[in-house]
């Protein structure tokens, strides 16, 4: 208060200047106002105790956040029977059941109280939680109706799922509507390393793009009546993206903003962005401590003084190789924008954050000018997402949302490739922060009092640089040259949405026809962490998802990654075992993609991942559901899947009492293609080789899919000796709890002479399986050349060291189920024929991969098959009773078990 004091009374009495009068006494009025508030105010109560036991209890979900490694995270309030008030806590929930702002829960788990000198500590004493709730178990007692303002915003983001990929779908949720906990983490890693974390959630600029597109459609309004038409636009927007603290904020800052730009008076936006950090900090003087508060102050004020000269600056620059034209206007008032506010915060990103991102201003160059377009585009695929929810045919929505798509597409590949330049951003150590913030803020303020300085210099009498004349556009046209159209005419109007949209259809189809043109054979073991999830994917386009993972969002981006958003389709979903960390992400694939068939080992899993599973097949009948056995095999265009194990009749309904009950019914599929071999082995453990070995299928392997993450348990050595596995593929978590994989596992699958390639090391693991040899490809684009092996790998007819047995009399090879023409549900083509539908190829009997619908087909020898869509066939026994509810499919269904 004496501070505030001492600055009104020098403003008052020695201020020769308006402006700085003004300043000092707003300055002083707000020091004095805020000492009384922090004085007479009430003081935040501290949180309760913590209850003792590990639950049950009541909770109410306030908040949900961002999920991680597959668990839930949210804020909840625990109704304690003894406890004099309620409790909040940070909560970690397990991925099932999906948790939504207002449900009332039953929690059991583990509490702890905020850990000392600790970041995360800190963080939970300034929310105001008691501690972090560990869940184990939790069950819905109560779900809101749907109607509350975080129902609604969730059902945008929903809906934005329905017709974009991930990650586009999660950026697009939290730049229209807030929700930020929807963006990949890896992805907003990225973007912060990049220097354009500003793009990500809600900020001031964010709204100041709503509001210059709505004052561009209201341009022929009066500008007071314009202004008051922006000024509702945003407050409604505000309220649908949540009315979070942060987003209130912004939006007070870009009320200045649009204030200076519909009045055109700089002093008087200045005021009102004093008035307007001064009634945050009467409402709430903790902000003062708050980093968010003070960057939106400090972005604001930057673009107050700088926004409008950076862009005129960038307005007058030319482009190179376009005959001299320059930057158009809206590009250079965006560019204007995003660097005046990155220029105002960065002292203060210094010091807080302790990073300077040296790859920012490329970055924001090429990302800024995407954001209005992706902004309006997504704006369309949300009402596309929420059309397609209503029953509007997918493709219709998908369609409309291209735009979209192909927008935040593009500035992911930008933000992406930004942040892995090397050095893009740097760790500033803390004792010399503050000197890079005072030179920063040095070079920053520099250029304008230079500025000044020459003005007053030229006001005493400086002679004033000469300038090259200006040319006036249009003054000095060549004879016999055509006037170009004015800016109001039919053709100006029309040309650039024609031209827009004719580089949109033409990008799409360069990228549908990339995806036709590297169609090719792959097995790839995606990178879900600690659990399996294996995509297959013929020539032809047939596709097979084997186990989900324990992540379901980080399954959806794997398979989105893969698979175009115009053909969201899996032929055949294949649940290995009902272990959580191989079920939890195949829920949000059924509600994701067009699924033809489920097959799993029929039993029931002990988590709550396989109830949400298992849930969501019943509500889906028209899905057949078929329990699958050894014996039974799949055709999936040149895919032939063969089920090894388990033996029919062996599986319980029930699950077991131990984990390794429960993986030993674990599906172990033998798969050929293109004359490779591949063996999928679930968490099958080391009691199960002897079985597989027994039925002496099991040829030389190409490809080996470790069982159970490279376990001590698993992948035995006599396995080892029979399959001499080429490559060894382990699905495993980075850090992961159980030590997997093992040094024991790792010894055998090296003495077999493998090649070990890990997804915790190495990312993604995929490998094309070609008939003159392997292609293995990483996530990280390293592509890895298969050598050392026996040459006769790489001649699918040779014989490959330890012949086949013959097949046993209990397991017996069945005719592939013949495919009819025509009818709703059926696969074009022709039929079998003769010998070649029974085990052996014959004639034709699939030497080349048939063609994908509308793709050129494959050359091959005369006689082979035409093309076909998605399954091909399907053989096997009869079905068991533990099989799922809903039978073997209707009659003439093309997947039936003979």
């Amino acid at each position: 208060m004496a501070a505030g004091l001492g600055v009104l009374t020098a403003g008052l009495a020695g201020a020769r200047h308006r402006g700085a009068w003004l300043v000092a006494r707003a300055g002083g009025i707000g020091m004095v106002l805020l000492a009384v508030r922090v004085l007479l105010g009430p003081t935040a109560a501290p949180p309760p105790p913590l209850p003792a036991g590990s639950g049950p209890w009541e909770a109410t979900v306030e908040t949900v956040g961002a999920p991680r490694d597959g668990a839930q995270g949210a804020r909840l309030v625990l109704h304690v029977a003894d406890a004099p008030s309620d409790v909040p806590v940070a909560a970690t929930l397990p991925a099932f059941p999906t948790v939504r702002a207002g449900m009332r829960l039953e929690v059991s788990g583990r509490l702890k109280p905020p850990p000392e000198d600790d970041p995360y500590g800190e963080y939970l004493r300034r929310t105001g939680a008691a501690g972090s709730l560990t869940v184990r178990a939790a069950t819905v007692l109560d779900d809101p109706d749907g109607t509350s303002l975080a129902a609604l915003r969730d059902g945008a983001g929903d809906a934005l799922r329905l017709v974009l990929p991930e990650p586009e779908a999660g950026l697009a949720a939290g730049i229209l509507v807030g929700l930020k906990e929807r963006v990949d983490r890896a992805l907003a890693a990225d973007f912060a390393t990049a220097g354009a974390s500003h793009v990500v959630a809600i900020s001031g600029w964010n709204i100041s793009v709503v509001a210059g597109v709505v004052g561009s459609l209201l341009r022929r309004w009066s500008r007071r009546t314009r202004a008051i038409g922006i000024g509702l636009v945003v407050v409604l927007y505000v309220i649908a993206a949540g009315a979070s603290s942060s987003v209130v904020r912004a939006a007070v800052m870009a009320g200045v903003v649009l204030l200076a730009r519909e009045t055109g008076r700089a002093g008087r936006a200045a005021a009102a962005l004093a008035l307007a950090s001064l009634l945050l900090l009467l409402a709430a003087p903790e902000l003062v401590l708050d980093a968010g508060f003070r960057l939106s102050v400090m972005a604001t004020a930057g673009l107050l003084a700088w926004a409008t000269p950076f862009g005129e600056r960038l307005a007058k620059v030319r482009i190179p190789g376009t005959g001299g034209r320059t930057m158009p206007g809206p590009l250079a008032e965006s560019l204007g924008i995003s660097f005046a506010a990155q220029a105002a915060t960065l002292p203060d990103v210094l010091v807080t954050f302790g990073r300077l991102s040296l790859i920012s201003p490329v970055v924001n160059l090429l990302v800024v000018p995407l954001v209005p377009l992706a902004m309006a585009a997504g704006a369309v695929a949300l009402l596309a997402g929420w059309a397609v929810a209503a029953g509007v045919p997918a493709i219709a929505g998908i369609i409309a949302s291209l735009p979209a798509w192909l927008l935040l597409h593009v500035m992911v590949a930008i933000v992406r490739a930004g942040a892995a330049v090397p050095y893009a951003a740097l760790a500033i150590p803390p004792e010399i922060a503050p000197v890079l913030a005072v030179l920063s803020a040095i070079l920053v303020l520099a250029p304008g009092r230079l500025k000044a300085w020459r003005a007053a210099r030229q006001a005493n009498g400086a002679p004033e640089r000469p300038r090259k004349a200006a040319t006036t556009p249009g003054a000095a046209a060549k004879p016999g040259s055509k006037p170009k159209p004015k800016p109001g005419s039919t053709h100006a109007r029309w040309v650039r949405p024609v031209l827009a949209a004719s580089a949109l259809a033409l990008a799409v189809s360069g990228i549908a026809l990339a995806n036709v043109v590297h169609a090719a054979t792959r097995l790839s073991v995606l990178d879900i962490g600690q659990g399996d999830a294996i995509l297959l994917e013929s020539a032809s386009g047939g596709r097979v998802l084997v186990d989900g993972g324990p992540d379901p969002d980080r399954l959806l981006l794997a398979l989105d990654e893969r698979i175009p958003p115009w053909d969201r389709r899996i032929d055949v979903l294949v649940l290995t075992h009902p272990h959580e960390d191989h079920v939890d992400g195949l829920v949000r694939v059924l509600e994701r993609y067009e699924v033809g068939r489920v097959f799993e080992p029929g039993m029931h899993g002990p988590g709550p991942g396989w109830d949400a599973w298992d849930a969501a097949l019943r509500a889906r009948p028209g899905i057949p559901r078929v329990a699958l056995a050894a014996g039974d095999r799949l055709r999936v265009g040149e895919l032939d899947l063969r089920v090894l194990w388990p033996g029919r009749g062996t599986v319980p309904v029930e699950p077991g009492s131990t984990g390794r009950e429960i993986n030993d019914t674990s599906i172990v599929l033998l798969g050929s293609a293109n004359g490779r071999t591949f063996l999928l082995t679930g968490d099958a453990e080391d009691d199960v080789d002897p079985e597989l070995i027994a039925t002496g299928l099991l040829p030389r392997l190409d490809v080996l899919k470790v069982a159970h993450h490279g376990s001590a348990t698993a992948t035995s050595a006599a396995l080892l000796a029979v399959t001499r596995p080429r490559l060894a593929l382990i699905s495993v978590g980075t850090g992961n709890d159980y030590g997997h994989p093992t040094k024991a596992a790792l010894t055998r699958l090296r003495e077999a002479g493998a090649q070990v390639h890990r997804t915790d090391l190495e990312g993604a693991l995929t490998v094309e399986l070609r008939a003159d040899g392997l292609r293995l490809t990483t996530s990280g684009a390293r592509r890895v050349a298969v050598t050392g092996y026996d040459p006769s790998h790489d001649r699918p007819g040779a014989p490959r060291g330890r012949a086949t047995a013959a097949l046993p009399g209990a397991t017996r090879l069945v005719p592939r189920a013949r495919v009819r023409r025509g009818g709703r549900g059926g696969l074009a083509g022709a039929q079998d024929r003769g010998a070649g539908a029974r085990g052996g190829r014959g004639r034709g009997g699939g030497g080349g991969a048939p063609a994908r619908r509308g793709q050129a087909a494959r050359r091959g020898p005369p006689g082979g098959r035409p093309a076909r869509r998605r399954i091909r066939a399907l053989a096997g026994g009869t079905r068991p009773a533990a099989a799922g509810a809903n039978g073997p499919g209707p009659p003439g269904d093309p997947f039936r078990i003979r």
